[in-house]
């Protein structure tokens, strides 16, 4: 027989799993607008924030980690010089030289252990890529 106690327990499990599906939705949502001039000319402002830019799609690189799981990079252009390296996993839905809105965590240094450190990056995992 299910007690009071136990359907607060489900309720409360229940809740949670809907906040946590409602999170990425709420952040992409707070994105701020900027351009990728603006990111590279004041980098410590928008590290580790989530950012949104366009611009143009240049050297897209679709690739195949050592488990298996694709993902691609590829660097955006703004409209004045500088360009920024998004990285994304999946598969692309964009080519080369198309336009692009790109949503995602910027990051003026990251480094992957144990030997890969990569700068001024929008790590659109969380994010989206989407083609203008």
């Amino acid at each position: 027989m299910i007690t009071v106690r136990h359907n607060k327990v489900i309720l409360a499990v229940i809740l949670t799993l809907i906040c946590i599906c409602l999170i990425p939705k709420t952040v992409d949502a707070q994105a701020i607008k900027t351009t990728v001039a603006e990111i590279l000319s004041n980098p410590d402002k928008y590290d580790g924030k989530m950012v949104q830019v366009d611009g143009k799609v240049y050297s897209l690189k679709p690739t195949v980690s050592k488990r298996g799981n694709p993902y691609y990079t590829f660097s955006v252009k703004g409209v004045s010089n500088g360009a920024l390296k998004v990285f994304s996993f999946g598969s692309p839905s964009v080519k080369n030289e198309d336009s692009v809105t790109v949503r995602g965590t910027y990051q003026k240094v990251k480094h992957v252990p144990p030997r890969f450190t990569f700068h001024n990056e929008i790590d659109a995992s969380d994010g989206s890529v989407e083609k203008n």
